[in-house]
């Protein structure tokens, strides 16, 4: 049987949706698949892949534009490079000249609202990350949204949809449902409603919190959870200050066991702007569990929500958020049959074997059918 060596390329910090995808990837129970990692400096994903026994090489920027990169495909017999994000991205616009295997990129999100944070790195690194993406022949895409945005902005190139995938089979719960409630101040009848989510403008944290002003006005044994951290948590705090809400809007930091802290809630919330996932890995996660969410009706989500087994917002409406907690509120009862009809629509379309399995077709595609 023959192997096909790929070699995934991505930033060490990483910590979001991408990093969680590779590390998905690396899993792999696919017997002629193997996948390692080279990490861009290290951190967060470095760690991890670590943690978990994942073959993960480190290389500074000059160890890449140099021979140092180049040798150790040659020692490693390796079938396909498959690259990351935009720090990789414009590596790979630097150095694909010297490069002779395939290389592929995944598109995680849409390119044009990566650095929307800084308006600085907007204008200088949006070019660079559209110049490094442009130079590829194969695109790796997580929704149908992504592929058809590459087609219209004349990205030339093979396409293909890998959509993200989870496993099905055993959830780890670190932390029990009460424990982590007792440990947040949470009352054990308060209703909860949970976002996991990097704290960066795409995210629209900050009309999900004046929606939520307006619901526990009216509800008060409501809690907002909101986990992940970023660059507006210090901006977001002061907001949820100055609205009186440090009582009923809790900031856990960056954590790990994610899924603690949705079993923990009784309705999971994702208000972005733009997702490039189909689904989004947290929105699976939430799955998982069996949480009904309420999530922005964006990229492909109409094609995986329903009135059924969720709630799609307009995200920049903050009385269509409001009017969707509220209704979540009023029918708690129900949320438990919703949340299972969720979980069979997932579990039909996006279970971890499915996700190996699209991969593993798209990277013979890429080696021609054969190695």
């Amino acid at each position: 049987m023959i192997i096909i060596r790929i070699l995934q390329i991505i930033s060490g910090n990483d910590n979001g949706g991408g990093a969680r995808h590779v590390l998905n990837i690396c899993s792999n129970n696919i017997f002629d698949m193997k996948s390692s990692i080279v990490t861009i400096g290290k951190g967060f994903l470095y760690d991890v892949a670590i943690k978990n026994n994942i073959e993960v090489v480190n290389f500074a920027y000059k160890d890449i534009l140099g021979e140092k990169f180049l040798n150790y495909l040659k020692r490693n017999d390796i079938d396909i490079l498959n690259f990351h994000g935009a720090k990789s991205n414009f590596l790979y616009s630097v150095i694909n000249r010297k490069l002779n295997i395939p290389c592929a990129v995944t598109v995680h999100s849409d390119y044009r609202y990566d650095f929307l944070n800084n308006k600085l790195k907007k204008y200088i690194y949006t070019p660079l990350s559209i110049r490094g993406l442009k130079k590829f022949d194969n695109y790796i895409c997580v929704s149908n949204y992504l592929k058809n945005l590459l087609d219209k902005s004349n990205f030339t190139g093979n396409k293909y949809v890998v959509n993200n995938g989870i496993n099905f089979n055993s959830p780890k719960i670190v932390l029990a449902r009460d424990d982590l409630r007792m440990e947040f101040n949470i009352n054990k009848d308060d209703f909860v409603y949970v976002m996991v989510a990097r704290m960066h403008p795409i995210k629209n944290h900050d009309t999900l919190i004046r929606a939520f002003y307006m619901l526990q006005d009216q509800f008060s044994d409501t809690k907002l959870l909101l986990v992940g951290d970023g660059e507006l948590e210090e901006s977001l705090k002061h907001m949820v200050e100055d609205l009186k809400m440090k009582d009923k809007v809790i900031f856990t930091g960056f954590k790990n066991n994610v899924l603690d802290f949705i079993n923990a809630s009784d309705i999971s919330i994702l208000t972005s702007f733009n997702e490039g996932g189909a689904p989004p890995l947290v929105v699976l996660e939430s799955a998982l569990l069996k949480k009904t969410v309420i999530c922005s009706d964006v990229g492909d989500m109409n094609l995986i929500v329903n009135s059924k087994n969720g709630y799609l917002i307009n995200p920049k409406d903050k009385k269509d958020i409001y009017n969707k907690m509220e209704k979540a509120y009023l029918n708690r009862d129900k949320l438990g049959v919703v949340g299972d009809n969720f979980y069979r629509d997932m579990l039909n379309g996006f279970s971890m074997k499915k996700f190996w399995e699209n991969y593993y077709k798209t990277y013979l595609h890429i080696l021609g059918g054969v190695k």
